[in-house]
């Protein structure tokens, strides 16, 4: 299943396996982000493979605007999700949209804001931090902090 519009190129392929037809169905996206997106609509009870897909492969900006202005109706346009459903959806979205930028540095919560607060209490604003955080090149890991802090420092 591919919903995209391009021709050629590298796609991100989910294998989904249905064990009662015994058949495999293929959903291939355009970016990564995509397919952990859609990974992720997978754990919320009542979304399946079809409308997570094509959940995922709706435009990043469009989806935040619709669970900002807790829009059922934006939801229920997808085939397979109901008012409940949608409701559910929303709430779930609307809990985890807070967290999303610590999903991207795939990092625990706890060593991010560590970081921004040692940072912060040397005098650095944590605007430029929160920055420059997701573009570090080193594994966003305890066992780096020290190099994680050196190369922030050097480029706040």
């Amino acid at each position: 299943m591919y919903t995209g519009e391009k021709k050629k190129g590298t796609y991100y392929i989910y294998p989904q396996i249905d064990q009662n037809t015994n058949t495999i169905r293929y959903y291939a996206f355009d970016h990564a982000d995509q397919k952990n997106y859609f990974e992720t609509l997978l754990k919320i009870q009542g979304i399946g493979p079809k409308s997570a897909h094509q959940l995922a492969m709706i435009p990043q900006k469009d989806l935040e605007q619709a669970i900002e202005k807790m829009d059922l109706g934006f939801f229920q346009k997808i085939p397979g999700i109901g008012p409940k459903t949608a409701k559910r959806l929303l709430i779930e979205l609307k809990s985890t949209l807070g967290k999303s930028d610590l999903a991207k540095l795939d990092i625990d919560e706890h060593l991010y804001k560590d970081i921004v607060n040692s940072l912060k209490a040397l005098g650095y604003d944590p605007k430029k931090i929160k920055q420059l955080l997701p573009d570090c090149p080193i594994a966003l890991e305890k066992k780096n902090l020290p190099q994680i802090m050196k190369r922030l420092v050097d480029n706040l």
